[in-house]
């Protein structure tokens, strides 16, 4: 077994590499975008030895890239402008690596401008949010809109922006590596976008979830816990379904219904699975939750290509296949 586990070991650490290789071309790539704005920036790059699996960071270059653009086309300001708030005329953008509990977190930070509060909310008015719920949404939440399909806060088009598409694209990139991203006000001013991602692809821990007489998987990182839950404790109101927990309404979808499995039937006693995504607080509801494991996790075979909810797909102690599920594809469903 000792042999086994070193070799194991060995296997794995020929799978990582330090993120230098994708975070050492940002500086050239941000200095000719600034260029080609008229704008002045330096990049300050720390924590590139960290080391993470080279699928993650195979992955990463475009999302690196639309966050660059969006650092320099939305939030660096113009060298005269800058000069007029008392600032160094040129920007910096710093880009900063960090390994947190097994998981690969980038951070890229400006010193510009910031996040227009105001205009963000006229823009998820333009796009049919009612008034009143725009001007009750927490910070938090609105820089959730800015991930959404078709956001944009240009009202020009640039041949940078104003069409709607980039953060949207880096987001669904991060979450079908398994991560997540954020925005964030630093207390210095600007914007910080984090992106926490797993630093090893391949072996990942999962809950076995029982679904409609199958067993699935996901990914333990997004889970917050799990509850014993009989039907008749969920509240429907239509189409919508909710469980009240900790005094919170917490939205709640089957997930059976959402991967084409049959439901739970009515009344039964069954897990509901808490997560937190996008900012959201939702459940999932499902027979049973079974346990956590470690798992060696495969690429979908190319004919089951097309079903973007599954991530992968990887082989149980006991030799049973199971496939894990791609949450961020499920919850375009959900939110």
């Amino acid at each position: 077994q000792r042999i086994v586990r070193d070799l194991r070991r060995r296997a794995l650490d020929i799978r990582t590499t330090p993120v230098r290789r994708v975070l050492e071309r940002l500086p050239r790539v941000a200095r000719e975008l600034a260029s080609s704005l008229g704008k002045l920036v330096r990049v300050e790059i720390a924590g590139e030895e960290v080391e993470a699996d080279r699928a993650v960071l195979d992955h990463l270059d475009d999302p690196l890239l639309h966050l660059v653009r969006n650092a320099l086309d939305h939030g660096l300001e113009m060298p005269d402008e800058r000069i007029a708030k008392g600032k160094d005329p040129i920007g910096t953008l710093r880009v900063h690596a960090s390994s947190e509990g097994g998981r690969l977190v980038l951070r890229l930070q400006d010193d510009g401008r910031g996040l227009d509060i105001e205009r963000v909310r006229r823009k998820a008015v333009e796009r049919g949010m009612p008034q009143a719920v725009a001007e009750d949404l927490p910070i938090e939440r609105l820089g959730e809109l800015l991930f959404e399909p078709g956001m944009s806060t240009r009202d020009e088009v640039s041949e940078l922006s104003g069409r709607g598409v980039g953060l949207d694209a880096v987001r669904r990139s991060v979450e079908a590596l398994g991560g997540s991203v954020t925005v964030a006000r630093p207390q210095g001013g600007g914007m910080a976008f984090e992106l926490d991602l797993p630093s090893m692809v391949a072996l990942q821990r999962v809950l076995i979830l029982r679904v409609g007489g199958h067993r699935v998987a996901l990914p333990v990182t997004r889970l917050d816990c799990v509850i014993d839950v009989r039907d008749s404790a969920i509240e429907r109101a239509g189409s919508e379904a909710f469980l009240v927990y900790q005094d919170e309404p917490i939205p709640v979808f089957d997930l059976a219904q959402h991967i084409g499995l049959p439901a739970t039937s009515d009344d039964a006693s069954g897990n509901v699975v808490l997560l937190e995504a996008r900012g959201f607080r939702l459940g999932l509801r499902v027979d049973r939750a079974q346990a956590d494991q470690e798992v060696y996790v495969r690429e979908v075979p190319r004919a089951l290509g097309s079903l973007k909810h599954l991530g992968g797909v990887a082989v149980l102690s006991d030799g049973a296949p199971i496939f894990l599920l791609e949450l961020g594809a499920l919850l375009e469903n959900f939110i």
